[in-house]
C-alpha cells in the first residue's frame, strides 16, 4: 500500500514536470496606415506553405477596421515556433488585394520583419521570425 501510494505521487510530480507552458500571443502593431477607411486583413503562418497570400493556409487570420494610422493586434494562444505575418489595407473592403494591370498592388501591403521586395513576393524565410511561447510583438509598416 505505501508502495502505490509513493509510486502514485512520483508518477504526480513527473508528469507535472513536463507540463509545456502555456502559449502566449503576437502582438502586431501595424504602423504606415495612409487613409482611415477599409479593414486591415492580417495572416499569420507557421510555414512556407501558401505564404504569403493563401489564406486558407494561414494558420490563423483576422479583419480588424482601420482606426487610425497604427493599429494593433494580438494573435492569441500561440506555442513557441517560427512565425510570419502578412498585413493588407483592404481600403474597399472587397476582400481581395487590388492591383494595376502590372500586378502592382494598389492598396497597402505589410510583412513581419518588413521585407518586402521590388521584384515579387517575399519567402517565408525573409519575413519570419521566433516566437518564445509567452509574448512577441512584431511591427510591420505598411507600404502603398
Amino acid at each position: 500500500m505505501k508502495t502505490t501510494s509513493f509510486l502514485a505521487i512520483i508518477s504526480a510530480l513527473l508528469l507535472s514536470s513536463f507540463r509545456l507552458p502555456p502559449a502566449g500571443g503576437v502582438q502586431v502593431k501595424i504602423t504606415g496606415i495612409e487613409g482611415n477607411k477599409g479593414q486591415l486583413a492580417l495572416l499569420i503562418f507557421n510555414a512556407a506553405t501558401g505564404f504569403p497570400s493563401e489564406h486558407t493556409k494561414a494558420l490563423k487570420q483576422a479583419m480588424i477596421p482601420v482606426s487610425g494610422t497604427t493599429v494593433m493586434y494580438t494573435f492569441a494562444d500561440l506555442p513557441a515556433g517560427t512565425y510570419a505575418i502578412t498585413v493588407m489595407h483592404d481600403e474597399n473592403k472587397n476582400n481581395t488585394l487590388d492591383t494595376n494591370m502590372f500586378g502592382i498592388p494598389e492598396e497597402g501591403i505589410g510583412v513581419s520583419n518588413n521585407a518586402l521586395s521590388m521584384f515579387g513576393p517575399p519567402s517565408f524565410k525573409e519575413c519570419a521570425f521566433n516566437h518564445n511561447g509567452s509574448s512577441s510583438t512584431v511591427e510591420i509598416k505598411l507600404d502603398y
